[in-house]
């Protein structure tokens, strides 16, 4: 493709709600893009899910002070290798977190976890601690690009438990690893191969993966447009219990003639249409 063109485009929505049976939304989500064309094909798009933790209202805290960090710090560095960026980023978000925390007493130990999508025409990258979810959808395909950093995804490595019984064990979201809660982290960070043409990329809480599964996301997300597929999935989580807040998160990329216009949107949700070139 010549820089000249237009390849595709992101068609993006994300959304989130609080949920059924929570009295406060303590996730909190982002999707920034450079308004300078230069300065999004440097650096491309950015997505990011939390998920916060904590008493009190620490949780909301928490998830609204790592995606701040996350994307000021993504957009504000000067290395040009986005990898490297989305793994700084995290680290500048676990230790504002923790800062916070030590300065107030009504947040201690709260904690967040975090995804985070990356993507321009030229690649795409990731990062994440926790158990918020990144899948890639294509042609009826789901991948999990993530791995929980959760206690069961452990027993599961381990050989201890089967993936069958994990989805349903009781302490299925006990995390190992998330924003905060220690002044050191191991961060995980991935290079993924570039996105095309029919691909769907999904960030979501557990909110939404622990009442629908892998392949109705991708099942949701493929047939139809960003917009009308996060109110559905959120709309299945809801009607499945709602025991957690949700949160989700949709790419879409499309070729240009592909895109309708967006539909109206709520308080609530974030959506774009971006020419990649």
């Amino acid at each position: 493709m010549s820089d000249a063109s237009v390849y595709y485009i992101f068609q993006t929505c994300m959304a989130t709600d609080i949920g059924c049976v929570r009295t406060s939304n303590q996730d909190s989500i982002a999707f920034v893009s450079p308004g300078d064309p230069d300065e999004r094909k440097r650096r491309g798009v950015l997505a990011v899910v939390a998920d916060g933790m904590g008493g009190h209202n620490g949780g909301e805290v928490a998830s609204k002070l790592a995606v701040d960090t996350i994307c000021s710090h993504y957009f504000a560095a000067h290395d040009d290798d986005p990898l490297h960026t989305i793994e700084q980023a995290l680290r500048e978000a676990n230790a504002a977190i923790f800062r916070a925390a030590e300065a107030d007493r009504a947040l201690s130990g709260m904690g967040t976890t975090a995804t985070v999508l990356a993507l321009s025409g030229r690649g795409m990258w990731f990062g994440h601690v926790g158990d918020s979810r990144l899948y890639r959808c294509s042609h009826g395909q789901v991948t999990q690009l993530t791995k929980d950093d959760t206690l069961v995804e452990q027993l599961v490595n381990e050989g201890l438990i089967s993936p069958e019984h994990a989805r349903y064990h009781p302490e299925r979201n006990v995390l190992l690893r998330s924003l905060g809660t220690r002044p050191d982290l191991r961060v995980t960070a991935q290079v993924g191969d570039p996105p095309e043409v029919g691909d769907y990329f999904v960030l979501c809480s557990d909110g939404l993966y622990d009442c629908v599964d892998a392949p109705e996301i991708a099942q949701v997300v493929e047939s139809s447009d960003p917009q009308v597929a996060c109110r559905r999935l959120i709309e299945l989580a809801r009607e499945r219990g709602g025991s957690d807040n949700i949160s989700v998160g949709i790419i879409a990329v499309r070729l240009p003639e592909a895109v309708e216009r967006p539909i109206p949107v709520t308080r609530e949700m974030v959506t774009s249409n971006l020419e990649v070139r």
